[in-house]
């Protein structure tokens, strides 16, 4: 049951992600927006999501969830589910833009 809860997190805080990741690409090459994703890019995330949706804190409280604990297995998802798509997704962008 908590799964879906950290999975709903994820699905939320992706788009703010994701963002930041292209933004990153833009300005610098595809290995620095690739770990920039993996590292900086979730705190980018949890920093938007609680300016743009502060008040969907409450629904994961009342699950018992705290921050901390969405901060720690959204890090794992990203790693184990996002890493993955972002690297291919960046690598059709540059192949689209760069020419093969």
């Amino acid at each position: 049951m908590l799964f879906r809860a950290y999975w709903l997190f994820y699905k939320d805080i992706f788009p703010f992600i994701i963002t930041f990741t292209l933004i990153t690409k833009v300005f610098s090459g595809i290995l620095t927006a690739i770990i920039l994703f993996l590292t900086l890019g979730i705190g980018i995330g949890f920093l938007a999501y609680g300016l743009v949706k502060k008040k969907e804190y409450y629904f994961y409280y009342n699950l018992g969830l705290t921050k901390w604990k969405l901060f720690k297995v959204v890090f794992f998802i990203n790693l184990i589910v996002g890493a993955p798509i972002v690297f291919i997704f960046l690598l059709i962008i540059s192949w689209l833009f760069n020419g093969p």
